[in-house]
């Protein structure tokens, strides 16, 4: 009897219950302590066993497979999008239109809440766990497996041995993203400003020893092939999923007919707060799948579900002060200093104020109660003035007619107030932290509380003192917090970064009305910053995407004098200035010198769609114009589609395009 083999199985048998019990069923049936014994006695039973290995060994879900990079997935099937709707009327008329199609009075809908997660596909073949891929763009994601199998909720098997696909949501619980800020705040790091971006940033982690440190969860709530599979009800198929030992959500609920589903939709506004996971809205499906078909779907969503959008969570709180900033550009910038409080699920203490006419026009002034609420659920906003809550004696707020850092006169300029000093220690700051930022020369470790400190020390003053820094180990070592090992890996980055293709460095530059896009346009066109600064403005205003007035801008930096010095000091210290990219040969295709215009929401970034068109030759623009060849409009897309469309130019829907690319990308 091999008796190393059979408490081998017995350990990984334990520790799967253990954590179904504790991660799934939220009912521990040992300690902490015990568990790290029984995990502690396995890895090492296995570390003298290696012909037992185990892919689905409970020991792999502590990570430490580092990759160079993600395998694309191509789905079996594409992951659609849910329609989105905001109130009641708009549920009312979601339901209308269900049961004109049914001809039936009342509709049985199945109520989930909508975790504010990241969308993932796991599947099992013989009933093990073989694969992880993220939704990615609906038809190609990518292959997150070692990281998936951290999050200890998921059954490494199940005893159901058909093949089978199920999809879900991995998010960050609350209390993993408090404990996860706790080390990140002690090691320096920024924090993660909500679970969702925690989950997302956790997820895509080349590292899975780090996935596993965040403690990741997930739900599953639907199965692509439930009605291949034997099922005919959306509910019956989650109830199963449960009695795999798969993780559902216990607050889903079957209601009949609309008004249930308000009821629904009313109680989970309430309970809300209390749950340990955030959620950002509700989905409702029609039960019975046999009908999906009959129903239907649009080019981008199927019919038979809906997600209700929860309005933005909005909270009172106070104006204590309002804190002048000055970027690169010299463009000022109020900033309101709130009294702290959470919204969304992250504390707020600082939010925009964009200009004096916004702080006019809703006439905000300090120690004002402000209603607050996160745009989009992620970036602070002044909703209003609780005009009720107002102290006597408040003044009307005015902007500084000097600047705060070097006294020198503002100038407003088509709606926005800008310090016009070039040598503003703000605004070269602000120039400094873009060189180094991820846009510009992406130095890692080089972050913006790091370059102020560096300023104010004297040991950084302009871009090419990124590259001398090295000289000067010793007065860096003086600081707190920067010890030898940290001097080592930033000279290794900044040594790193002369390397980078010419359009971060062109992007670095701090260019008026330069940004990436623009700077890889330039870049790609004249393939060396010599060529770029003897460019014309002629020339660059001939270019795809560069107007006249960022062509009047690129000249004129190259026409100072000062600029030419910086860059020759650049040159100087073996910078490259060349552009790295050759270009690969494309096929003709369907994309070829067709100019493209995005507009609207679709399902992943437009940046990655955009790429994805001008890989194949495409060419992407931002306005609709007689010589636009095709519009891909999403959701929302507004006043460009109606163009479009009096201009009578194709316009393509997200699920009739991609179709296409795969096609051409499949040719190349």
């Amino acid at each position: 009897m091999d008796l190393e083999k059979e408490r081998i199985e017995q350990l990984r048998k334990k520790l799967d219950e253990c954590n179904y019990q504790y991660y799934v069923l939220d009912n521990p049936t040992i300690s902490d302590f015990e568990y790290d014994q029984l995990m502690e006695e396995l890895m090492r039973l296995e570390k003298n066993r290696p012909d037992l290995f185990s892919p689905i060994s409970p020991s792999n879900r502590v990570g430490g497979k580092v990759l160079d990079g993600f395998k694309k997935i191509k789905h079996k099937k594409f992951m659609l999008s849910i329609g989105d709707v905001f109130n009641e009327e708009e549920l009312y008329a979601f339901d209308e239109t269900i049961r004109k199609i049914l001809k039936c009075d009342k509709v049985e809908y199945v109520c989930e809440v909508k975790i504010d997660g990241l969308a993932c596909s796991i599947e099992y073949i013989d009933g093990k766990f073989t694969l992880a891929s993220t939704r990615g763009d609906g038809t190609i994601g990518e292959d997150v497996t070692n990281n998936v199998l951290t999050i200890k909720s998921i059954p490494l098997q199940i005893s159901d041995k058909r093949d089978i696909e199920i999809r879900g949501e991995v998010f960050m619980p609350k209390k993993s993203l408090i404990s996860c800020n706790k080390e990140r705040e002690a090691s320096g790091e920024p924090l993660f400003a909500n679970c969702r971006n925690a989950a997302s940033g956790s997820l895509k982690q080349l590292d899975s020893s780090i996935t596993a440190k965040r403690k990741l969860d997930a739900f599953w709530y639907y199965v692509p092939d439930a009605t291949s599979l034997g099922f005919t009800k959306h509910s019956d198929t989650l109830d199963y999923l449960a009695t795999l030992g798969i993780k559902v959500n216990d607050q889903r609920q079957v209601v009949s007919g609309i008004d249930e589903v308000i009821s629904y939709m009313h109680k989970m506004s309430e309970i809300r707060p209390t749950l340990p996971y955030d959620i950002d809205g509700l989905v409702i499906k029609v039960n019975d799948m046999t009908k999906y078909d009959e129903i239907g779907y649009t080019m981008k969503v199927p019919k038979w579900e809906i997600a209700y959008k929860f309005p933005p969570e909005e909270q009172i709180t106070k104006i204590e002060d309002i804190e002048i900033s000055v970027g690169r550009t010299g463009r000022v910038t109020p900033t309101a200093i709130l009294l702290p409080v959470r919204v969304s699920g992250s504390l707020v203490s600082r939010a925009t104020l964009n200009n004096i006419d916004f702080i006019n026009e809703k006439d905000i002034r300090i120690g004002d109660y402000i209603s607050l609420h996160k745009a989009g659920d992620v970036i602070p906003e002044v909703e209003k003035v609780i005009l009720e809550r107002r102290e006597e004696g408040l003044t009307k707020y005015s902007l500084p007619k000097e600047c705060p850092f070097c006294h020198h006169d503002l100038v407003k300029k088509q709606g926005q107030t800008y310090c016009i000093n070039d040598l503003c220690p703000s605004r070269r700051i602000n120039a400094l932290i873009h060189f180094a930022s991820k846009a510009g020369m992406d130095i890692v470790g080089m972050g913006d509380k790091l370059i102020e400190l560096l300023f104010n020390e004297n040991l950084l003053s302009s871009i090419p003192d990124f590259y001398l820094l090295k000289d000067h180990q010793e007065e860096l070592m003086l600081l707190d917090g920067i010890g030898q090992k940290t001097c080592l890996t930033l000279f290794e980055k900044i040594e790193e970064s002369k390397n980078n293709d010419l359009y971060k460095l062109i992007c670095g530059l701090n260019i008026g009305l330069v940004g990436k896009k623009t700077a890889q346009v330039l870049a790609s066109h004249f393939l060396s910053l010599d060529n770029l600064i003897d460019a014309s403005v002629e020339e660059l205003s001939s270019l795809q995407d560069v107007g006249l007035l960022t062509a009047e801008k690129i000249h004129s930096f190259f026409l100072d004098e000062s600029n030419i010095q910086m860059i020759n000091k650049l040159r100087e210290l073996n910078l490259n200035f060349n552009s790295l990219s050759t270009k690969k040969e494309i096929k003709d295709n369907f994309f070829t010198n067709k100019k493209f215009v995005l507009t609207g929401t679709i399902s992943v970034s437009r940046e990655v769609m955009t790429k994805r068109i001008e890989d194949l030759g495409g060419i992407s623009s931002s306005s609709v114009s007689k010589n636009t060849d095709f519009v891909l409009a999403g959701e929302n897309a507004g006043s460009k589609l109606d163009k479009a469309q009096e201009l009578n130019i194709k316009v393509f829907s997200e699920e009739e395009i991609l179709p296409l690319i795969i096609e051409a990308e499949e040719s190349n």
